[in-house]
């Protein structure tokens, strides 16, 4: 799965505020963030990392007076956008192979081959409910969709036996695998947007647009970037750093090996995709 997380900034011009939150979901691209947290290598700044979990959580945290920095799914911060909330991308990753659907039984090639399964979602209307309304064929649709509200939920209720399956993100459908041994990968869900869509590649970034005041105080970005680099570099090592915020994160340390990675530092607010860490 290609799937791409926004670094969104939020900063208000006239000041260099003291303290920046810091906010994510359960997934790798939240770890640079707890990485400034835990080591506060910025002068003058106290980074605080607080976990969202739902966009209206997310849409409350950047729409403060509050300085912040959030990791936000491309489709939900172009949403935000629409909605007239000014973001800019710091920095943003495009990932491979961090959505499956998982479940019981054989894998599946498309979605019509979940015929009468459940499959848990979540956030009905952003990402991933918006790929899975482009995969799906019109009209034809023989899952049903059960709609969470977080994006850990979707494991708990496959876990339960309460859903047939659930579309996970990493680390998630690691953690659900090592739970249940039942369990396995079903589909991956950029090769059903493939087969689907016939378009080589899974959506790129959408538009985010921030303020400028980080051109003011370089160490912030050159801080995230350096935490980053160093994640991307040894991967595994962002499970220990979910585990402060997230449980049992620390056991889902395999699911990140399977990903391969990109990167974009979006220089001068130019587009810059290049190759970084592929596997």
């Amino acid at each position: 799965m290609r799937v791409l997380a926004l670094i969104v900034a939020l900063l208000p011009l006239q000041v260099q505020a003291a303290e920046i939150v810091l906010t994510g979901p359960p997934i790798w691209e939240s770890a640079p963030l707890i990485a400034l947290a835990e080591g506060q290598p910025v002068d003058g700044v106290t980074f605080t990392f607080r976990p969202w979990g739902s966009p209206e959580e997310l849409r409350k945290t950047i729409m403060s007076d509050q300085p912040a920095m959030a990791v936000a799914p491309s489709p939900t911060a172009a949403i935000f956008a629409a909605s007239g909330i000014g973001l800019r991308v710091m920095s943003a990753t495009v990932t491979e192979g961090s959505i499956s659907i998982v479940g019981r039984g054989a894998p599946v090639a498309r979605l019509g081959d979940l015929e009468g399964a459940s499959l848990a979602l979540p956030f009905k209307g952003y990402l991933p409910d918006l790929m899975m309304r482009r995969i799906a064929q019109p009209g034809s649709e023989s899952w049903q969709p059960h709609y969470t509200g977080n994006p850990v939920a979707g494991m708990q209720l496959l876990i339960a036996g309460r859903v047939d399956t659930a579309l996970l993100a990493e680390p998630m459908a690691t953690l659900a695998l090592t739970q249940d041994a039942a369990l396995g990968r079903k589909a991956d869900l950029c090769t059903l947007w493939r087969a689907a869509t016939e378009l080589t590649d899974c959506p790129p970034a959408g538009v985010v647009v921030v303020n400028d005041a980080f051109k003011n105080n370089p160490q912030i970005r050159g801080a995230y970037l350096a935490a980053f680099h160093a994640l991307a570099a040894n991967p595994g090592n962002a499970a220990d750093l979910l585990s402060l915020h997230f449980p049992h994160m620390d056991r889902a340390r395999a699911g990140f090996s399977r990903i391969r990675r990109w990167t974009c530092p979006c220089l001068n607010g130019r587009t810059c995709w290049r190759p970084f860490l592929p596997r």
